[in-house]
């Protein structure tokens, strides 16, 4: 047997649900009374044509090429036409619901969205661009060579004496004085840890950069070293901007601009990058044309 309780439980419990449901029936009435039918069915009513699904396609392939989309359109599958139709109904319900609540109103992240969405449309249209010819991947090539430089490379280890604490003389002198002693005692790459002192950065340098050289040691040094020769004795001392380098050395190749056969891959991936974004800042700066901008500042 039931007790009363319990039936008084089951009934706060249905309570907020029965609530719910007469709120849902009244605010459906409600839109019945005020709105028409046509009015509701004009709100109500996604119209699916070929022209919206072939948009639909070109934004879902982030290809802007009508014909390919009409095509790809007509070549679809039953089952998979059908299924594109899904897709683009579900996505116009979920915006038009959105919309119809204001979502997008106030909202800064929709806002930055839509303007990423328009920035997008705008740069698909480098795709209706016929790729460049030689002579004009050749032209880009010249008027941007210096981009395409190799930096120079070096290999060498360093055997450092600090100017901190000392007098310039005495830094100096002392650095000779240790040069003096690795050559008289052909002291190889590998051992240069045992001698001077510590160094802010590394000890051995393989195969690095120009601008990384300059970046640790400054241009001053990076200049006097890559004027050096490759040796087995100890060269310098270089001066630093942190003291003076007993410098070993091994491999250096200079800077250099390699042919135009050489990059080519890299020339039309610059190229095409660089008319992309002059076909999107030409077709913003379109749009932008057509609005009067008045400014009001106080």
């Amino acid at each position: 047997m039931i007790e009363m309780d319990d039936l008084n439980m089951r009934a706060m419990m249905s309570e907020p649900l029965v609530q719910f449901m007469g709120i849902g029936l009244a605010v459906h009435l409600l839109a019945k009374v005020i709105l028409p039918p046509a009015a509701l069915d004009a709100d109500y009513e996604i119209v699916v044509n070929e022209a919206r699904l072939s948009y639909f396609i070109q934004m879902q392939a982030r290809a802007f090429q009508s014909e390919d989309a009409k095509s790809l359109l007509a070549s679809l599958s039953k089952s998979d036409k059908d299924r594109l139709i899904h897709d683009y109904v579900r996505g116009e319900v979920l915006f038009r619901e959105a919309m119809a609540m204001r979502l997008d109103e106030n909202d800064e992240i929709i806002r930055r969205r839509l303007i990423q969405k328009m920035e997008y449309i705008a740069q698909g249209f480098f795709d209706e661009i016929s790729p460049p010819d030689k002579n004009e991947l050749l032209h880009f090539y010249e008027s941007n060579i210096e981009d395409y430089r190799v930096p120079a490379q070096i290999t060498f280890t360093h055997v450092f004496v600090a100017h901190e604490g000392r007098d310039e003389t005495t830094a100096k002198r002392l650095a000779i004085e240790t040069q003096n002693k690795l050559n008289k005692s052909e002291i190889p790459f590998e051992q240069s840890g045992k001698f001077g002192e510590r160094f802010l950065y590394n000890r051995n340098y393989a195969e690095r950069s120009d601008i990384e050289v300059t970046n640790h040691f400054g241009e001053s040094f990076k200049s006097q070293i890559f004027d050096l020769n490759p040796s087995d004795l100890w060269q310098g001392p270089v001066r630093s901007n942190y003291g003076y380098h007993l410098i070993l050395l091994k491999k250096l190749k200079k800077s250099f601009i390699p042919k135009f056969d050489e990059v080519i891959a890299a020339v039309v991936t610059d190229a095409q990058r660089q008319e992309s974004r002059e076909v999107k800042r030409e077709a913003i700066k379109n749009l932008v044309e057509k609005y009067r901008v008045t400014v009001k500042l106080e």
